[in-house]
């Protein structure tokens, strides 16, 4: 079993840049480098009681939030060394945009996917697809992936109602393959 946790970064009060990032892990390195992570970061916490307890990341990179206490040199530091176990245990899978392409591209009619109009859910479709093409690739994969998105009152219930009434539009995003002659050969969507 494998486990995907997505976030999201940007708004466009604050800039033109809108990321979203999908963790993968499988379940035993989980349970393993959850441990690791617990332990540096209560380290972290501990060299600096007067820092928040909870870890915000903008606010920790830009040290906001009393997050100033901590020399940037080692909050660079630390998310750096958070960063490479990540990378070095999982799979990211990421998507950026940018606010002002999208919104000019949706205005002048160019963009007629379904749900076009609300970026948050399409791009967690596009990152949910990503991560399942990708699966279907591998090698005596018949587990599950459980997808985990950061909370969002607002896009959730779309995310969801998308994902289980997908529009044939997406398919190319899941494309099924089956061995025909010992060959992998791609399904057309229909």
């Amino acid at each position: 079993m494998k486990f995907a946790y997505i976030d999201e970064s940007g708004d466009a009060g604050e800039g033109d840049v809108f990321v979203m990032a999908g963790l993968l892990i499988d379940a035993y390195r989980l349970r393993k480098y959850t441990s690791q992570f617990d332990q540096a970061l209560s380290e972290f916490l501990a060299k600096h009681p007067a820092a928040p307890k909870e870890l915000k990341t903008k606010a920790f990179i830009n040290g906001k939030g009393g997050w100033s206490v901590v020399a940037p040199d080692e909050r660079k530091q630390f998310l750096t060394d958070m960063c490479d176990l990540a990378v070095g245990v999982s799979k990211i899978y990421g998507f950026g945009m940018s606010f002002q392409a999208y919104s000019a591209a949706c205005a002048a009619g160019e963009y007629t996917i379904p749900g076009s109009k609300d970026y948050w859910p399409l791009n967690g479709m596009f990152i949910s697809g990503l991560i399942q093409k990708k699966m279907q690739t591998q090698p005596n994969n018949k587990g599950l992936t459980v997808i985990i998105f950061d909370d969002n009152k607002v896009h959730m219930p779309k995310l969801s109602d998308g994902l289980y009434y997908a529009n044939p539009w997406f398919d190319g995003l899941y494309q099924q393959s089956k061995t025909v002659k010992g060959k992998s050969v791609w399904q057309t969507p229909v």
